[in-house]
């Protein structure tokens, strides 16, 4: 008989160490732009934990039968950011690396995770919320942000699971920075035994080199719709 179990976790997100250009960067940032808010801070009207709350709604499995005898359930592998993967510049034309160049960055905000176990399968559906802010050299428009998700083996750090989602980031006309959103459909790893949570880590984090050399931009009068998956 088929078994389903889940688990529930939302997380805040742990900014990965910044490198001491990063700090300088949303410093300038928030000057260059005219911001009045702390630098490398988003404006919100949500609280932490509303967000959250939001994210975790968006991001669990329906509500599974009831099953016909008591089972425990099985816990979520431990999520988080891919050190250097928590943020994402992108500069202007050229070769100049310098603040006043940086056309937008995203920043990764929180992430949740729901888990169950199907016919020998573990699936897991992964939600990230995040920001974009634009620079000295950006503009208003749609945006790609790419996001990886990886299913990493703790036995021998490699990849069970790996995949890229371009996921739309809108600015409107007149603000400097939105908000964007990517809820997963179901991972599917094998069950490895009694204790599969243990075995398996989620990585999540920007692949700065995914869009390398695309368009990056445009012009809209709504926001985009949901992100479109590509395998890696």
């Amino acid at each position: 008989m088929r078994k389903h179990v889940r688990e529930k976790a939302v997380v805040r997100a742990r900014r990965a160490p910044s490198q001491g250009r990063a700090i300088l960067l949303v410093g300038a940032l928030a000057t260059l732009v005219g911001c009045s808010r702390t630098a490398g801070s988003f404006d919100t009207d949500d609280s932490g934990q509303t967000k959250m709350s939001n994210l975790w709604a968006l991001v669990q499995f329906k509500p599974i039968p009831a099953q016909p005898q008591p089972f425990a359930p099985v816990k979520c592998p431990e999520i988080g950011v891919q050190d250097g993967t928590a943020d994402d510049r992108v500069y202007g034309p050229g070769d100049d690396r310098s603040n006043a160049n940086v056309r937008y960055q995203f920043s990764i905000v929180n992430f949740a995770r729901d888990c169950q176990v199907v016919d020998k399968q573990y699936q897991m559906k992964v939600g990230i919320e995040g920001r974009i802010l634009l620079g000295p050299a950006g503009a208003p428009g749609t945006y790609a942000a790419p996001i990886r998700i990886a299913v990493v083996s703790r036995a021998d750090g490699s990849a069970t699971l790996s995949k890229l989602y371009q996921v739309p980031a809108s600015v409107a006309e007149g603000q400097t920075e939105g908000p964007f959103t990517l809820v997963t459909d179901p991972l599917s790893v094998p069950v490895t035994g009694r204790y599969s949570d243990q075995d398996y880590v989620i990585k999540i984090g920007f692949d700065s080199e995914a869009n390398a050399g695309a368009p990056r931009v445009a012009r809209h009068r709504h926001h985009a719709a949901a992100a479109a998956a590509g395998a890696d």
